[in-house]
């Protein structure tokens, strides 16, 4: 068999860019000491790279300046430290059944342990949140608007500037999930106009697993409370922890080689190839859909509407996960199925009796020849 074909980006960006895996493995084999934590001259060189990687970062989404971005090992990690280091007893947040677990099971521990209220807005037959339903779901207790950018089931980008804008018009705060569109889509946080915003920093930004960002916009670190508390590598003689960005919401020994890789990855996503595969992804995307819509017995979720590079599909009479096993062991195509970590979403979309979806998403190594590939070998298993 050939080599395999990975559709599964909106999992993890694969493979990594080679300057990102030959910075990892220099880091682990000639250096291996912390950052932050020493003043000899090779510590304060991986201190400075690490914070390159925070300014490409500040850069690629226009934030104010590079102390806005809290380095997190993951988006789960930056999704909890919002919600649960803002949200308190009485307190009302607004999200969408478009939502992930990384944001279901912390909001479920709220409601349960603080007494936080929750109301879920449903998507339109078209697949987006309309704005003048959020609108219509604000109260007086209302402290937090949560939306994720993108759907990971359905791909289906989210209004969410207009959100963030009416949001700040009825004085509250909002987090944006980002996981399937940051280093996907042009950023300007300007325009988006959100307090929060949460990513990865494995999936568009092709770094390593096991890192992540929250970006906090100007003022609103005062409204967090940190999660963890303890060594900074900074006013290490005061009993509390800093109130400054980003230490007050980073503490312990980061994730060095993996924050050195983001840093190597940075080099390569700059807003112009960003710009780029926004484009080349989303020829790729409508090749998908294309060649699937004229497969009988397949059903695209949602096919016209505006989406990044995810596209969901049913098959009649197909359990998607057999489906999975058999592009994998059959064919080398690797692909996801289930219900992605958004039990709501299929709740919404009524794929649950049937075991989810199955899920292709395309990413920076995506052919066109992947994709053509991928389409060949669904059309045969529905011939079968």
């Amino acid at each position: 068999m050939s080599e395999p074909i990975y559709l599964d980006h909106a999992a993890t960006s694969a493979p990594k860019p080679a300057a990102v895996a030959a910075r990892v493995q220099r880091y682990l084999a000639e250096e291996g000491f912390s950052a932050g934590r020493g003043s000899y001259r090779r510590a304060e060189g991986i201190g400075r790279e690490i914070a390159a990687a925070r300014g490409a970062i500040a850069s690629l989404i226009n934030a104010a300046a590079p102390n806005r971005i809290v380095f997190t090992g993951g988006g789960t990690e930056s999704l909890n430290l919002v919600l649960q280091g803002l949200l308190k007893p009485g307190d009302h947040v607004i999200a969408t059944d478009l939502e992930h677990n990384s944001v279901l099971r912390p909001l479920a521990w709220l409601t349960e342990q603080r007494d936080v209220d929750v109301t879920f807005v449903v998507p339109e037959a078209s697949g987006a949140v309309l704005p003048a339903s959020i609108q219509a779901a604000i109260t007086p207790k209302t402290r937090l608007i949560c939306c994720v950018h993108a759907s990971n089931v359905t791909g289906i980008i989210q209004p969410v500037a207009e959100i963030g804008r009416i949001a700040r018009e009825q004085g509250v705060l909002t987090l944006v999930d980002a996981a399937q569109t940051l280093g996907h889509l042009p950023f300007d946080i300007a325009e988006l106009g959100c307090d929060f915003l949460a990513a990865p920093g494995h999936k568009g930004l092709l770094g390593p697993l096991g890192t992540g960002l929250l970006y906090v916009a100007p003022g609103r670190e005062d409204e967090l409370q940190p999660l963890i508390l303890g060594g900074t590598g900074t006013q290490s003689e005061q009993a509390h922890q800093p109130l400054e960005l980003p230490f007050k919401l980073e503490s312990g020994s980061r994730n060095v080689p993996g924050l050195l890789g983001l840093c190597a990855a940075m080099e390569t996503v700059t807003p112009e190839f960003v710009e780029a595969e926004m484009i080349r992804q989303r020829d790729l995307t409508d090749r998908l859909i294309a060649g699937f819509t004229n497969i009988d017995g397949v059903e695209v979720v949602l096919p016209e509407a505006h989406r990044v590079g995810v596209v969901s599909i049913t098959i009649a009479d197909q359990d998607p996960r057999i489906v999975e096993t058999i592009l994998d062991g059959s064919f080398g195509i690797e692909t996801r199925s289930g219900f992605h970590c958004a039990p709501r979403t299929h709740a919404w979309l009524g794929t649950v009796e049937a075991g989810g979806t199955l899920r292709f998403s395309v990413g920076h190594s995506t052919t066109p020849d992947q994709i053509a590939q991928a389409v060949e070998a669904i059309r045969q298993l529905t011939a079968i």
